[in-house]
């Protein structure tokens, strides 16, 4: 990544800024963006360290969390003690299944408040509107990971 090394930070940079948009880690999404982008298969942490010019202790981190989604894997090679990771093999159904586990979480939120707590009609439209966003999320969401699995296996 040489000759376009500036170009790939700022897009690394911008990955980050996403990743924090969604209420994740900076780092995390620095982390993800780098290897989307490295010219290798798998980048070791030491690298990692070195290219986002932060401390070992905060890509561990990032990295834990991002192999907790899905999204990476982590290897090692025989003989070295390095750790090494690589995007997953399919990172993007990995996130969406996350996304549709946090908004199931919502929508159980919204359920069990109306069946648990008096009626109020205010609160109980303002949860029955909930219940309604969150249920045709989940089903976008659903259509969406399946039109994506029907893509990948297409190609």
């Amino acid at each position: 990544m040489d000759g376009d090394s500036g170009v790939v930070r700022q897009l690394v940079e911008q990955m980050g800024i996403g990743f924090e948009a969604f209420g994740m880690p900076r780092m995390a999404g620095r982390v993800l963006g780098w290897l989307v982008l490295a010219d290798e298969d798998e980048v070791s942490l030491d690298e990692l360290a070195a290219e986002l010019s932060v401390s070992k202790a905060s890509v561990s981190n990032a990295t834990r969390l991002l192999i907790q989604m899905g999204v990476i894997r982590r290897s090692g090679r025989p003989g070295s003690r390095q750790a090494y990771f690589k995007v997953s093999s399919d990172p993007w159904n990995a996130m969406l299944s996350m996304e549709k586990r946090v908004s199931r979480g919502f929508l159980e939120f919204a359920r069990e408040a109306r069946a648990t707590l008096p009626a109020r009609p205010e609160r109980d439209s303002r949860l029955a509107e909930m219940e309604e966003a969150f249920e045709l999320y989940i089903e976008l969401l659903e259509t969406f990971a399946r039109k994506w699995r029907e893509k990948r296996s297409s190609q």
